[in-house]
């Protein structure tokens, strides 16, 4: 990393700092992202969406202190809202198609009870 004239060992430091932890929140991003594929179920899928949002909106945040740019922590804040609500609207389409098969599931079985009791 190259020093910036008039910058102080200080202000390098929390640069280096920063982009650690930028460069360490994207790698766990990573991961999440492959438990979000690997699964093995809906609810491991449906958390590592909400902690890929939440590292989403801590990476912003960090790179609006690096950047120095104060603005960039609106849009942070939007995307939190918009991810709330993207896990809110999952969490139902899950419990819905959780709903659905159990519907059936009791259906088949009595329907199973009514040709027990036929014989």
């Amino acid at each position: 990393m190259i020093a910036e004239a008039g910058t102080t060992t200080l202000e390098q430091a929390t640069n280096i700092l920063l982009l650690a932890a930028i460069t360490g929140i994207a790698i766990a991003m990573v991961f999440s992202m492959l438990r979000a594929i690997l699964g093995p179920r809906a609810s491991d899928r449906l958390i590592s969406v909400n902690l890929i949002g939440t590292k989403t909106i801590i990476l912003i945040c960090l790179l609006a202190v690096y950047l120095r740019e104060q603005y960039v922590v609106d849009v942070a804040l939007i995307y939190a809202l918009i991810s709330f609500l993207a896990v809110i609207v999952l969490v139902n389409a899950y419990r819905t198609a959780h709903d659905i098969r159990n519907a059936k599931k009791e259906e088949r079985e009595q329907e199973m009870e009514l040709n027990k009791e036929e014989r």
